[in-house]
């Protein structure tokens, strides 16, 4: 059995106006980019998917009718992140294939825009098992960060935490233990990061699960000492993040509780499983009950 090891998190790409490298043409109507970005928020916050599919393809079109190639690339992202969540390969190398097109277009060069959505492109191939083609495109992200942004920045925490996904997913262990490691020195040093440290955990502990079971084919690193007993600390201290009184219980926790209960499952705790996907299910009702008032 195979865990699905899901991204660490949606990078976004809120483009309310275009960047100093960028110039619109004359006569483009802007879509509100924010705004489209927090309805989606508010529309997921019940995981109402057909909803959400029908208000991105919308504004898709909106963009594209009004010339707003910044506002184009911003939908684009949030596919690639919406199809991917829901697994529709399909569609998500669509907008894959189509937000690097226009990045390209558009001519972004090394910005913290072009970073977010070779974020997002190399994040949706990796989900759809295209790892090895993704590691390129992480390494392009890791470049444009670098010239823009202190290296403390949360959103070195979320590429961090992706490579260390996509090297799982081609064998490659000991880097992605390197990369799990820099996620969770920033990660652990940001005032509201319980979530994205229960995510890490989640995903070391799968790390450490295919590492102890690769050590032992011919040519294979070989995997740390206590792998095993690391792997069920990692655990506990995800749970122990998931646990915590102060994390509003929102939409977004109900999506973390989610992420984690699978792998909770795989490694055989199905009570922390149970609980984690009622806590969910719990929120999402609550939020379809308060829309609909």
């Amino acid at each position: 059995m195979i865990l699905e090891r899901e991204d660490w998190e949606e990078q976004r790409c809120c483009l309310t106006r275009p960047e100093p490298s960028y110039h619109e043409d004359e006569g483009v109507v802007r879509i509100p980019a924010r705004k489209i970005v927090e309805e989606l928020d508010e529309i997921l916050s019940s995981n109402d998917t057909a909803k959400a599919d029908e208000h991105l393809k919308f504004w898709l079109e909106k963009a594209k009718a009004g010339k707003d190639r910044s506002g184009e690339l911003t939908v684009l992202n949030e596919q690639m992140g919406f199809y991917r969540s829901i697994g529709d390969m399909e569609q998500g190398m669509k907008a894959v294939r189509d937000g690097l097109a226009l990045m390209e277009e558009m001519d972004l060069k090394d910005s913290v825009t072009a970073g977010t959505t070779w974020i997002n492109a190399a994040t949706t191939m990796k989900a759809f098992g295209e790892a090895a083609q993704a590691i390129p495109l992480y390494e392009k992200a890791w470049r444009a960060y670098s010239g823009r942004l202190d290296p403390s920045d949360y959103r070195f925490a979320g590429l961090s935490n992706n490579m260390a996904l996509a090297y799982v997913d081609v064998g490659d262990c000991l880097h992605a233990s390197r990369y799990y490691e820099k996620a969770l020195s920033i990660i652990k040093k940001l005032p509201e990061g319980k979530l994205e440290q229960a995510v890490t955990y989640v995903n070391m502990a799968c790390m450490y699960d295919v590492w102890g079971r690769m050590a032992g084919l011919e040519g294979e690193e070989k995997a740390p000492e206590n792998w095993d007993d690391r792997q069920w600390s990692c655990l506990e201290m995800a749970m122990s993040c998931l646990d915590d009184p102060d994390i509003p219980r929102d939409g977004y926790y109900a999506f973390t509780c989610m992420k984690c209960a699978a792998a909770f499952g795989y490694f055989g705790q199905f009570r922390r499983k149970r609980e984690l996907e009622d806590r969910a299910e719990e929120i999402y009702q609550k939020n379809r009950e308060n829309q609909q008032l």
